[in-house]
C-alpha cells in the first residue's frame, strides 16, 4: 500500500513569473498574427483619419442622451412605416433574382443617360418622330419589357384582390 502523504508542499507562484509567461504568450500571439494586426492598424488610421473614431467616441460618451434622440426618432408616427417599407424593400430585393436585377438595373441606367441626354434637345418631339421611333428595335425590346411588367403586376394584384 502507498503511505500516506502527511505534509502538503505549496507551491508559491511567483508573479514576475506568471507576468512573464503572460506576456510572452501576448508576444507569441501577436508575431502569429502580424499581417491581420497590421491592417487592424491600418483600418482603425483610416477610421481616425476620416474623424469616425472622434465622432463614435463622442457617441459612446453621449450614448445615453444618443439612445433618447434615437428612441424619441423612432416614436414618431411616420417611422413606424418608414421601417415597415424599409423591410418590405429588402423583402423584395431577396426575392429578386440577382441576374434579372442586374440586367435590369443595366438597362435603366443607360436608359436614364438617354433620358438626361434628350433634355439637352429644344424641339419637342412630333407625334410622327415618336412613331417612327417605336421601328427601333432597342424601343420594341423596351416597351414589351414595360408590357410584360405591367402584365405580371396586374396579375399580383388579382392575386392579392382574390385573397
Amino acid at each position: 500500500m502507498a503511505k500516506a502523504i502527511r505534509q502538503i508542499e505549496r507551491i508559491e507562484s511567483n508573479v514576475k513569473e506568471e507576468r512573464a509567461e503572460d506576456l510572452s504568450a501576448i508576444l507569441n500571439k501577436i508575431a502569429d498574427n502580424r499581417e491581420a494586426i497590421e491592417e487592424a492598424i491600418e483600418i482603425i488610421e483610416e477610421l481616425h483619419n476620416a474623424e469616425v473614431l472622434p465622432a463614435l467616441k463622442a457617441i459612446l460618451k453621449t450614448r445615453q442622451k444618443v439612445g433618447a434622440i434615437a428612441i424619441e426618432q423612432i416614436n414618431q408616427p411616420g417611422m413606424h412605416n418608414v421601417i415597415k417599407n424599409a423591410m418590405t424593400m429588402f423583402t423584395l430585393l431577396a426575392s429578386i433574382d440577382s441576374a434579372q436585377l442586374q440586367q435590369l438595373a443595366g438597362g435603366l441606367t443607360e436608359g436614364v443617360e438617354k433620358a438626361s441626354e434628350s433634355t439637352k434637345q429644344t424641339e419637342d418631339a412630333s407625334l410622327w418622330s415618336l412613331l417612327k421611333a417605336t421601328k427601333d428595335p432597342n424601343v420594341k425590346r423596351s416597351l414589351n419589357m414595360m408590357i410584360n411588367f405591367l402584365n405580371g403586376m396586374g396579375e399580383g394584384l388579382a392575386k392579392k384582390q382574390s385573397h
